[in-house]
């Protein structure tokens, strides 16, 4: 009974929908699941604006010049990023915090 309910609330918490489960979940369980997911936040995006400073694939890792000189470190959610940027490129990346960490989940050359 416990897993169902765990499978249900990754389902719901990913789709944002109640799926029916087998097993026969009861009603308060579902209603209970339902409220959770509610009360999960989406992560805030945050757009920023900077200069490439380094890239370290082996870390995942993208250094950006932001304003006033200063440099930040972000995790790359998708590697493929690696692919379009350079030392030196100007870009607008949209940041977000994942697992304590801001990351890249959107970047646009300038």
């Amino acid at each position: 009974m416990m897993r169902t309910s765990v499978v249900l609330c990754l389902t719901v918490l990913w789709s944002g929908t109640i799926l029916a489960a087998p097993g026969g979940v009861s009603e308060e369980q579902q209603t209970a699941v339902t409220l959770q997911a509610a009360i999960v936040p989406s992560p805030a995006s945050e757009t920023l604006r900077g200069v490439v400073d380094s890239v370290d694939e082996r870390n995942d890792t993208l250094m950006v010049r932001l304003s006033a000189g200063r440099t930040e470190p972000f995790k790359v959610q998708d590697g493929l990023i690696f692919n379009a940027v350079r030392f030196g490129d100007p870009v607008e990346i949209s940041v977000q915090t994942i697992s304590g960490f801001r990351t890249i989940v959107g970047l646009s050359k300038e």
